[in-house]
């Protein structure tokens, strides 16, 4: 029953942990800084003209992308594998009906989600498969 109840509580560990890798993979690809003289210089290119050219026209014409090859892809890939694995245990430990083996799986899984869920981002992922 420990097993079941860490088992559990990694579980949730283990979701949370890939949503933060994948916004943080998301957030570096598209949030870039601008140097200052860059958005100084532009603006004040069109200072006749009283225009201000957006930042976005100051970036790269081509912003970077995610590969398939890549690390980050990679190691979510493996996390996945990990996560539904688990996931699947999980459900198997469930459908014994066993009581004390169920509540074990629902009180690691309460606790994972106390322990990693309070960072939670507020933004709904449709891509979730077992919530």
């Amino acid at each position: 029953m420990v097993g079941i109840f860490f088992l559990a509580a990694l579980y949730e560990g283990v979701k949370y942990y890939r949503e933060y890798l994948f916004w943080k993979t998301y957030n570096d690809l598209h949030y870039r800084s601008i140097p200052a003289q860059q958005r100084i210089s532009s603006v004040e290119e069109n200072k006749d003209t009283a225009k201000v050219v957006p930042v976005c026209d100051v970036l790269q014409k081509q912003p970077p992308s995610m590969l398939m090859l890549s690390m980050p892809h990679f190691i979510q890939t493996l996390l996945h594998v990990l996560q539904i694995t688990m996931s699947f245990l999980l459900m198997l430990v469930f459908m014994t009906y066993n009581v004390a083996l169920c509540i074990a799986v629902v009180a690691g899984a309460a606790c994972g989600y106390f322990l990693f869920g309070w960072k939670k981002s507020v933004i709904v992922d449709v891509t979730e498969h077992c919530h």
